[in-house]
C-alpha cells in the first residue's frame, strides 16, 4: 500500500476534480519543471491507460502543463494552463498509449521535456490522493515518492540533464 497515513486518502488542497487525475498529476510536472531548473521550452508528454482515456475530462492535460510551468497543485491557473503555455512558449504534444512497458499502473505518465540544452525523460505515476511516485529518470529506474508541496530543488541540484541537440536526438 502507497498511502501512509489517513490525509495520504483524504487528499491536499487542490485543483480538480480528480486527486489522482490533476493534483498528482500536477506533482510529477513540478517534479520536472524543478529538474530542470525551469520551465520546458518543449515537451513531448505520453499518456498511457486511464490518462489516455480521460485526460481532458479530468483535467490531465492542464494539471500536467501546470505542473510543468511550476504551479502548485492548489494554482487556480491550472484550470488555464493551456492557454499559459501557448503563452509562455511552452511548445508541447500529447501522445497515447495503452501499455508502459516501464510501470504497471492505469494512470501513467512519460514526459520528455528540453529546457535549453538540457533535456529529460521522466516517468510518473499517480497513485491517487494526490499522491504519485516517478519511476523512471532517463531511463533508470527510481522510487521517488511525491505529494502536494514537496520541494525537490535540493534533488534537483544534484542531477545533471542529458545534454542534447534536439528533443529526439540519441
Amino acid at each position: 500500500m502507497e498511502f501512509q497515513s489517513c490525509f495520504d486518502i483524504i487528499g491536499p488542497i487542490m485543483v480538480g476534480p480528480s486527486s489522482s487525475h490533476t493534483a498528482g498529476v500536477v506533482s510529477i510536472g513540478k517534479f520536472i519543471y524543478e529538474l530542470l531548473g525551469d520551465r520546458p521550452q518543449e515537451a513531448k508528454i505520453v499518456f498511457y491507460d486511464s490518462f489516455a482515456e480521460t485526460y481532458q475530462g479530468h483535467g490531465t492535460d492542464k494539471a500536467l502543463l501546470g505542473g510543468l510551468l511550476g504551479m502548485e497543485t492548489d494554482d487556480p491557473r491550472i484550470k488555464n494552463s493551456l492557454e499559459w503555455a501557448k503563452k509562455d512558449g511552452l511548445r508541447y504534444r500529447f501522445e497515447f498509449a495503452e501499455d508502459c512497458k516501464y510501470y504497471d499502473h492505469p494512470n501513467i505518465t512519460i514526459v520528455t521535456a528540453k529546457w535549453e540544452e538540457h533535456v529529460v525523460k521522466v516517468g510518473g505515476v499517480s497513485l491517487g490522493g494526490g499522491l504519485s511516485k516517478i519511476f523512471m529518470i532517463d531511463e533508470e529506474m527510481v522510487d521517488i515518492r511525491l505529494s502536494a508541496g514537496d520541494d525537490f530543488t535540493a534533488l534537483a541540484r544534484h542531477y545533471q540533464p542529458k545534454r542534447k541537440r534536439l528533443m529526439g536526438a540519441k
